[in-house]
């Protein structure tokens, strides 16, 4: 790996630093002198529901949006009725939206040829210089739409690999084989975590040259807010006396919410004095209330649902808690970290990148509640390690900026843009 892999320090640049930064960004713009119209950018993204990947895809679309060089569009296919449809928060943002029926949320051939199609075509009209696409779905049908219209600079956001444990033979061939053809004709592959770039690799889906590394970001500041956590806790019917443990995620395969209840329940037989919760909604929600009232849990687990309010709760946690099963960067481990709290959190795929196991958390071993319940019970036991771990994490949360994260993919842009033109004169 070479040094343009290592996350973002713009959170923590002087002032000074950042106005030299701004200057020499001009610059960058006027290394373009010929184009003499905004640069016209087109999200792609399956669809629009709870996850990292859309909070990514927006705070992207919004900058993009407000950026007086720059026009984008955002097109994503319909949300699932079993999921919760978060394409309002695009339309509250005065993002221009553009709907794509025929995108779904699995892998057909046929869907995604459809896609390509409606996506080619709005491609034409909208003249972009830059597709970004962001899914394994859209991944597929964004690019070749773009490589069929000629569009300069084709990017893939990889959020995390698609492949699933219960994914048979043929459906994991005709995916990586998908990822792998999509690739010839892909720019630059961003990549959210370095075991992202690793499973790329090891899936020969490109070479490692056509893969970046931009950690995902959020805003800082939102996570660091003071709250009164009597009047949030006796809002959600949480004791204030109590301790908390929270996860934060859909209730899916993915989250793998079952083992959070499973360690919970091992956790109060040793330790009474806590509660905990989910902050998600999910096709699993029947299954994750039925676990609770099996294991005893009604006055002790609560199912919260979705919200928008996130970041009024991260502060009355004690700790946070992920059981997911695969990963490519949950924003979950930042906006943790960035409010000061501890995580305990399966160790899989970009984990590593962000949690310092012993340091700001415990990484454990996947399906093994027990030993998420072990580590729990022991920051419950130890405030002063607690205390300490919530500390480091919120140093590190610093580097993770939205900001930071933004500019690394302008940059991208550009610098791909005039790889593309070769020369100013030539635009």
């Amino acid at each position: 790996m070479t040094d343009d892999i290592q996350p973002s320090k713009a959170s923590t640049i002087p002032l000074d630093e950042e106005n030299m930064e701004h200057i020499q960004q001009m610059n960058a713009f006027d290394g373009l002198p010929n184009l003499n119209r905004k640069i016209r950018v087109l999200l792609v993204a399956t669809r629009l529901t709870i996850g990292g990947d859309t909070n990514v895809i927006l705070d992207i679309a919004s900058y993009l949006n407000s950026h007086p060089h720059f026009e984008v569009q955002l097109a994503a296919g319909s949300v699932p009725a079993h999921e919760v449809d978060l394409t309002y928060q695009a339309k509250e943002r005065g993002i221009p939206l553009i709907h794509i029926p025929s995108m779904v949320t699995y892998i057909n051939p046929w869907h995604i040829l459809r896609s390509s199609v409606e996506l080619y075509v709005k491609i034409r009209q909208g003249k972009y210089d830059v597709v970004h696409t962001n899914n394994a779905i859209a991944g597929a049908a964004g690019r070749l739409a773009a490589m069929l219209a000629g569009v300069p600079v084709i990017i893939h956001h990889v959020h995390g690999w698609g492949l699933q444990e219960d994914m048979s033979r043929m459906t994991k061939m005709l995916y990586i084989n998908s990822e792998r053809f999509s690739a010839t004709f892909t720019n630059r592959l961003i990549a959210v975590s370095k075991p992202n770039i690793e499973k790329g690799l090891a899936y020969k889906i490109c070479q490692e040259s056509k893969f970046k590394l931009i950690y995902n970001g959020i805003p800082l500041e939102k996570f660091q807010q003071d709250i009164d956590k009597r009047t949030v806790c006796l809002e959600l019917g949480l004791n204030p006396e109590s301790k908390i443990v929270g996860m934060i995620g859909r209730l899916d395969k993915q989250k793998n919410p079952l083992d959070f209840i499973q360690a919970a329940a091992m956790v109060v037989k040793k330790y009474p004095n806590v509660q905990f919760f989910i902050a998600g909604d999910g096709p699993l929600r029947a299954e994750c209330e039925s676990l609770i009232k099996e294991l005893n849990l009604s006055q002790t687990f609560f199912l919260l649902g979705y919200r928008n309010d996130i970041n009024k709760i991260y502060p009355i946690l004690t700790l946070t808690a992920l059981s997911s099963l695969w990963e490519g960067l949950p924003v979950v481990f930042q906006e943790s970290m960035a409010a000061g709290k501890p995580i305990v959190a399966n160790d899989v795929d970009g984990a590593q990148d962000v949690i310092r196991n012993g340091e700001t958390g415990y990484l454990v071993t996947p399906r093994q509640p027990q030993e998420m319940a072990d580590r729990i019970t022991t920051l419950l036991n130890d405030e002063e390690l607690c205390a300490q771990m919530g500390h480091s994490a919120k140093k590190i949360a610093m580097q993770y900026s939205s900001e930071g994260m933004i500019k690394q993919i302008e940059s991208l842009y550009l610098e791909l843009l005039r790889e593309y033109y070769g020369t100013p004169s030539s635009i």
